[in-house]
């Protein structure tokens, strides 16, 4: 028979100071600090913790604000809760943490989307809670649900996706001067699920894929599933290496390039207008189709060019997402490109999953048609910018060196001083409750890089930043 929980004396528990003037959202400060205590032990298992009302006066906050930190804590195993006693810490740990094995490099792409990831997650892809459009989300479902056409945004929907939708996107591609013929977009569920339509119509079993290196790490998977070889083209600061790129297309044979010019993922860097140029115009020379992820694209200014911008021939796929700008659950993406092209990736998205999800489309749509779409991208470039900055300062203050400084967007590639093991790092990280992202699942063939990439809305910790100092002057 288990013991009754106990009651402490919450001394560990007011310990807690949270800060309104940080860009991280005093829900999840709450959840971090006190979940830190309890996994530390400094709040042991099965003792009771303040109650709401009273860990609100304590850290001057809102009850809501409390609760919906206690909620979080709740579903990460970390807090139980009681019928009329209070929320007490897990007398059960939750699930250990999956070590990151030598030999798979796909550990940290899934682990990340687990409930056991570390808290924070300075090497994750998203945006962190206080940058998303989320009130935008709640007035479009407001507005849905007292639709009369509700009934139909339930049901299956348009092959090619929602109507509305399709030429909203077209509207926003025009006021980037993207040429973009009328049957020439499809929607799909998410830009990963884009990528993996467009490969399909593009490609057959076999084919070399020219890609970014480094580059997007969820791809090289991909590729391999659908029995791709993945062919790295280096990348400089200025975009992809085009003396490179020009020496692979005059000794292999690939058809197919996958590329990002615009807040590359991982380094944060933009393609100038001359790499561009030149990358457009060996694809047309050599009858190269480019399929460029654009997802970061509204993270820039309007007058940053890309590929899809000069795509005078109807030589590039451009894939696109509301994952960086709305949300990231709501997986809404788009392909654009020619539109006998787009017949075969509809054909495909048919094939391989129906339709996508009129619900979700038709909620975008309504936040697209709301008016204010445009000034809150304004709002997230600027705050983007300033934790680019903020980042940077504190990475270089920390011991860290950085590839580039950024001018914008989410990522800083950077790396610790000296010859350090990554591996080691990364897994004393997670140890600390840190999840960071070497640049291993980087490279398309997995190889060792002392690089790591770190995503600005998500290290404004202390507790991260005390360990990446630590980690620098280490002596390994």
């Amino acid at each position: 028979m288990s013991s009754a929980p106990t009651f402490g004396n919450f001394s560990a528990a007011s310990s807690i100071q949270l800060d309104a003037t940080l860009p991280t959202p005093l829900v999840a400060q709450l959840a971090t600090r006190l979940g830190t205590l309890i996994r530390n032990g400094d709040i042991p298992a099965g003792e009771r913790i303040p109650s709401i009302r009273h860990m609100a006066r304590l850290c001057r906050v809102s009850p809501l604000t409390v609760a919906n930190a206690y909620t979080r804590l709740v579903e990460a195993g970390v807090l139980v809760a009681h019928a009329r006693s209070g929320y007490f810490a897990a007398r059960t740990a939750p699930p250990p943490r999956p070590d990151p094995g030598e030999d798979d490099p796909l550990w940290l792409l899934q682990h990340a989307y687990e409930t056991t990831a570390p808290t924070i997650k300075a090497g994750c892809g998203w945006l962190s809670e206080q940058y998303r459009y989320s009130l935008s989300v709640r007035r479009a479902l407001e507005r849905l649900a007292r639709s009369d056409l509700l009934p139909t945004f339930l049901d299956y929907g348009n092959p090619a996706g929602f109507p509305a939708l399709r030429l909203a996107i077209r509207q926003l591609l025009a006021r980037r001067a993207i040429p973009c013929p009328e049957e020439g977009i499809v929607l799909t569920h998410g830009a990963s699920q884009g990528l993996e339509l467009a490969l399909r119509a593009c490609t057959k079993p076999g084919d070399t894929v020219l890609v970014d290196d480094p580059g997007y790490c969820n791809l090289y998977p991909l590729l391999h599933m659908l029995g791709l070889s993945a062919r790295g083209v280096p990348r400089t600061k200025e975009g992809v290496d085009i003396t490179a790129l020009e020496h692979i297309l005059a000794h292999e044979r690939a058809t197919v390039m996958v590329t990002t010019s615009v807040l590359h993922n991982p380094t944060g860097v933009c393609s100038t207008a001359a790499n561009i140029t030149a990358l457009y115009a060996l694809a047309c020379q050599h009858g190269l189709t480019v399929i460029e992820d654009n997802i970061f694209l509204d993270l820039a200014p309007q007058t940053q060019p890309c590929l899809a911008r000069m795509d005078t021939e109807e030589r590039v796929v451009h894939v696109g997402s509301f994952s960086k700008t709305i949300t990231p659950g709501l997986r809404v993406g788009y392909v654009r490109c020619a539109p006998d092209l787009a017949r075969r990736i509809m054909e495909y998205k048919m094939a391989v999953g129906l339709t996508s999800s009129s619900l979700n489309e038709a909620l975008v749509c309504s936040i697209l048609q709301g008016g204010f779409y445009h000034s809150h991208l304004a709002d997230l470039r600027e705050g983007l910018f300033k934790a680019q900055k903020a980042t940077c300062a504190a990475l270089l203050k920390a011991g860290l060196a950085l590839y580039t400084q950024p001018s914008g967007g989410m990522f800083v590639w950077a790396r610790f001083p000296g010859d350090k093991q990554v591996r080691t790092i990364m897994r004393r990280a997670a140890q600390a409750d840190i999840l960071l992202a070497p640049g291993s699942l980087f490279c398309p063939t997995g190889q060792d890089t002392p690089w790591f990439r770190f995503n600005v809305t998500q290290c404004d910790s202390p507790t991260l930043l005390t360990f990446l100092r630590t980690e620098a002057r280490s002596g390994f």
